[in-house]
């Protein structure tokens, strides 16, 4: 299992600890858990998470080339991971995802099936530092949209893929 905590816009961050919540349960039902990321913006959520999990896991954060992590995201099992672009290549490579998405960005950018991808949503609309309605405006703050996604939808929706073998591309289904 991968994860990938990092996003290019902070708003649509889920919060470090939450993805380690969902890196333990995965691990504690047989994953292999490797944490993923490649701006230098994101070395600190990646070892954040690495961090707080109390499960092993494999911190890969500017370990891999662009062709590197789309090899390692065909093999997954599953990759739970904010709207980014190793979410959107994992999709693309046909490895079911579990993604967090602000409502706004399900939209444009979410996946079409929902027989390999599970989204997450946020409904909020109002900024949670100050209030603004960000349906019709925006603030200056970078506070996360997304944090009131509930660990526990992530994690069963998690392994519910996992359980059910989705990744039937060559009948393999390596737990990685």
């Amino acid at each position: 299992v991968v994860l990938h905590p990092g996003a290019g816009d902070p708003r649509r961050r889920w919060p470090p600890e939450k993805f380690a919540a969902v890196g333990d349960a995965l691990a504690a039902a047989g994953a292999q858990v490797a944490v993923v990321g490649a701006r230098e913006d994101e070395r600190q959520v990646v070892e954040a998470v690495v961090g707080a999990m109390r499960a092993k896991a494999e911190n890969l954060w500017e370990k891999l080339s662009l062709g590197g992590l789309a090899g390692l995201l065909d093999r997954c099992a599953v990759v739970v991971s904010n709207d980014s672009g190793p979410l959107h290549l994992a999709a693309a490579v046909g490895t079911p995802t579990v993604g967090i998405y602000w409502c706004f960005n399900l939209v444009n950018a979410g996946s079409l099936s929902r027989t390999l991808h599970r989204p997450q949503l946020s409904w909020r609309l109002e900024c949670p530092v100050c209030g603004v309605n960000c349906l019709g405006g925006q603030c200056d703050h970078d506070t996360s949209f997304v944090a009131d996604v509930p660990v526990e939808q992530v994690v069963a929706s998690a392994l519910e893929l996992l359980s059910a073998g989705a990744r039937s591309s060559d009948g393999a289904n390596a737990l990685i």
